[in-house]
């Protein structure tokens, strides 16, 4: 069973669909509490899903920069700011 968040609900609903249709139970959180269940409409034998093949792990990251120590922090404060 996984858990998901309100917002993930909003922003991500094409992942949790995802997950329902393989075979997962999601329980939906409000502020750490649960408040709602998306069940398969026809659970059956859970699918065998292969993350590794997700959009979020095949990416090619290796023309990408990695921040420094420094930079992090910076905008570790620059948002902070937000909340």
């Amino acid at each position: 069973m996984r858990t998901a968040t309100v917002r993930d609900l909003r922003n991500h609903y094409t992942s949790l669909l995802s997950w329902v249709s393989a075979g997962e139970e999601i329980v939906i959180t409000q502020r750490g509490k649960p408040v709602a269940r998306l069940i398969p409409e026809n659970p059956g034998e859970p699918t065998k899903v292969n993350w590794a093949e997700s959009p979020a792990f095949t990416r090619d990251r290796t023309g990408e920069r990695v921040l420094t120590a420094a930079e992090s922090l910076e905008l570790i404060h620059d948002a902070a700011s937000l909340w």
